[in-house]
Parts: C-alpha cells; structure tokens; sequence
C-alpha cells in the first residue's frame, strides 16, 4: 500500500475494534475519491492482509467474540467478494448502502499492525476522521 495516511487511519480503526468491509471502503473512498469501487477496496485489504498488518474472519457464530478465517488468501478474498455465511459480498451487493449492513468480513489487527501503527505515530501521523464523503 503505497498510501500511508489511509493506512494510519485504517490501522486506529483497527486498533479500537474489528472493522467490516463498509469501514474499509468508507476510508478508501475518503482517501481515493467518490469513485472508488469495492474492487479497489478489496485490494486494500488484501495489502494489509500481505503485509501482516492485519488478519481476517467474521463476528462469531454464537455473536459473541471474533473467530479468524483459517484459510487462504484467495479463499478470504473470495468470500469477501462473493458472500459468505448469509453475508451479502461486494459483487453481489446491489449498492453501496447494501454494504453498510453487511458482516461478510472483520479484521483484525495484530502485533505487526499494532507496531506499524506506533511507528507512523512516531512520525507524526494523525488520525483524519470521517467527513461525510460517502
């Protein structure tokens, strides 16, 4: 990811809890502009995913607590797009306000996450919070 402002923020909402797909979007869009797609998002959370900075899974089964994916990239990525668990995914979401609503996916940071984090901080990184772009 070539744009370390929008991985700051990405990174202190992740810091504060598990973020879902719609939170992704809504701080790419707020970086990258209107035009930005779910498609451009997904690669987004993909990078991070690569990097270590983060993994994925959903809200617990019982809707208590976080179970991370134990499967591939490809597979999570799959998922993310296409839907999964009753989960509405990206390309099946007839619009953006669909995605709002859906738990397809939440990340989780991690220790390499949280230490990336620390360090865009030592760099004088701030927090640049929602402003009504979406």
């Amino acid at each position: 990811m070539n744009d370390e402002q929008l991985e700051f923020n990405l990174l202190v909402q992740l810091d504060d809890d598990w973020i879902k797909f719609w939170e992704f979007m809504y701080y790419t869009i707020q970086s990258r502009g209107q035009s930005t797609t779910a498609e451009q998002t997904a690669t987004v959370i993909r990078s991070l995913v690569e990097s270590g900075l983060m993994t994925l899974g959903a809200l617990a089964s019982n809707d208590v607590g976080w179970e991370e994916w134990d499967v591939a990239l490809d597979e999570a990525m799959r998922r993310i797009a296409e839907g999964h668990a009753g989960e509405v995914g990206y390309l099946s979401a007839p619009d953006r306000t669909a995605l709002t609503i859906s738990e397809v996916v939440r990340a989780c940071i991690t220790e390499k996450g949280e230490w990336r984090l620390a360090e865009l901080e030592a760099r004088g990184f701030t927090f640049e919070g929602p402003s009504g772009l979406v």
